[in-house]
């Protein structure tokens, strides 16, 4: 677990998707910056157009005959120098039905049962600005924000192939 926060691996939780990154690349963020602790999210995703643009390179539309994807994080080198990051889009989540989606301090989350006896359970909402660990609930305070945000998440779960799942879902 990642304690203080919320569940483990497996879930889309805190628990489940935080994990310090540690960075030090002594030609490529000034010094003044060592020791420093950042705050705002990265992402998996992010890991491919960092290492791009510390590398200097675009990426690829076409190898040969063959079409490639476009890379769907950004480069955290900003945050790496301390500046800002802008995200185009929220950041979004998905294993074995626990789902979740990060949208500036907003966070959907929800837990899901997998197999035989699959079932979803009820979004929950979070402000990750002040509850981190996922304490206090705001979806019956915000049911708004969790249709919005929950229209986000299906709409990326759809392009991202996550689903249809493979299991029947009650």
């Amino acid at each position: 677990s990642n304690t203080p926060f919320r569940e483990y691996k497996h879930f889309a939780h805190e628990g489940g998707i935080s994990s310090p990154l540690i960075v030090s690349w002594p030609k490529g963020i000034d010094s003044k910056n060592n020791g420093r602790i950042e705050r705002q999210p990265g992402h998996l995703i992010d890991l491919m157009s960092t290492c791009l643009d510390a590398a200097s390179v675009k990426h690829p539309h076409q190898f040969g005959e063959y079409k490639i994807q476009p890379v769907e994080g950004m480069s955290l080198l900003p945050a790496f120098r301390g500046g800002k990051l802008v995200r185009k889009d929220a950041l979004y989540f998905d294993h074995h039905l626990n789902g979740a989606v990060r949208d500036g301090k907003w966070k959907l989350v929800r837990y899901g049962d997998s197999g035989r006896n699959a079932k979803l359970h009820p979004w929950q909402l979070y402000d990750m600005e002040i509850d981190r660990s996922e304490q206090n609930d705001l979806a019956k305070k915000h049911p708004d924000k969790v249709k919005a945000l929950a229209e986000k998440w299906e709409k990326w779960a759809v392009r991202a192939r996550v689903k249809p799942w493979p299991w029947k879902v009650d």
